[in-house]
């Protein structure tokens, strides 16, 4: 592996067809190192940039990353995978969503595009996002899961009324998912603010609930691939393109300090005002029950048992 560089400095053009494993210096203060995986095909072509980790407490998207980089052949490929698979390496330490308190206590999720003159991580999401312009990716694909917290729906879907919408819905629908999603613009995280300079971008939740399924690596992995062959980098097979309609999320939040108890499953299809979950206080006493807003299936459920008031307990998709 090569030694620390700076990623400011991090320039593929001058590297010939190949694989690389490359640890670029991202932040000194404290040093924060990225690996960064890249398979330059052997034809020229465009550049899928993938990352994941951008949450220390989600585990399926490294794995995926690190499998996808080992086993792609550079030799049939038109084009370059460039993979940041712990975009937060002090998170990823920790084992925590977001940097540990004795940093800066931010969610990197949140503070894209960055600030270079900002506490270390909104420097950290500077230097990224920095570099992920300058890659010029025909497409970003974002991977994520329900961490520690929450047990998600596996999902796939784009930032809504962003950047290239055609194109950004067209790559979700080509990862192989069942699940789209219809995103909201949310600011300060990668996918948005991508999107937002005219970048195709996809976002990608998977189980989480503290784990890393074995399926939910190999949705990823097979994603991340689904799209190299939607790009023409892979031309072994043609494109997926996954039929049906892209569906909205609603969330239920927490409205007292307490404790979760699911009631319904993630993938169960209720009706609105059904019981989704009830919130108990320190004494055993019902404090909340969180109630389906409108008609739909169960993507989101709290799978961490303690909660806070405002956070989310579950969250139903409709069309």
């Amino acid at each position: 592996m090569d030694r620390p560089m700076a990623l400011a400095a991090l320039n593929l053009a001058d590297r010939g067809p190949g694989r690389y494993a490359i640890l670029a210096r991202a932040e000194d203060a404290p040093a924060a190192d990225l690996p960064v995986l890249a398979v330059i095909g052997a034809q020229p072509g465009p550049t899928l940039v993938a990352t994941a980790g951008v949450h220390g407490d989600e585990y399926e998207g490294p794995q995926a990353l690190w499998r996808v980089a080992a086993e792609l052949s550079w030799e049939e490929m038109h084009g370059t995978l460039v993979a940041f698979p712990l975009c937060n390496p002090w998170a990823a330490a920790a084992g925590e969503r977001a940097t540990p308190a004795s940093i800066d206590g931010l969610n990197l999720a949140r503070a894209f595009p960055g600030n270079p003159g900002g506490s270390p991580t909104q420097r950290l999401a500077a230097a990224l996002f920095q570099c992920v312009v300058r890659l010029q990716p025909a497409l970003l694909v974002d991977l994520h899961s329900g961490g520690v917290r929450y047990r998600f729906q596996p999902m796939v879907g784009y930032r809504h009324g962003l950047g290239d919408e055609a194109r950004s819905r067209s790559a979700a629908r080509a990862f192989g998912l069942a699940a789209l999603w219809e995103l909201r613009d949310h600011p300060g995280t990668l996918s948005a603010e991508i999107a937002r300079r005219g970048i195709p971008a996809v976002g990608v939740e998977m189980t989480g609930a503290g784990g890393a399924l074995e399926a939910d690596v190999d949705a990823d992995s097979a994603g991340v691939v689904n799209l190299l062959r939607w790009l023409g980098v892979l031309r072994d097979r043609p494109a997926l393109e996954v039929s049906g309609s892209f569906r909205r999320l609603i969330e239920v939040v927490s409205t007292a300090d307490g404790f979760t108890v699911p009631l319904r499953e993630v993938g169960q299809a209720v009706a609105k005002g059904d019981a989704l979950a009830r919130v108990l206080t320190v004494l055993g006493e019902t404090a909340q029950v969180a109630t389906a807003p409108h008609a739909g299936t169960v993507w989101v459920m709290r799978h961490l048992r303690t909660i806070r008031s405002g956070e989310m307990v579950c969250a139903v998709a409709t069309r």
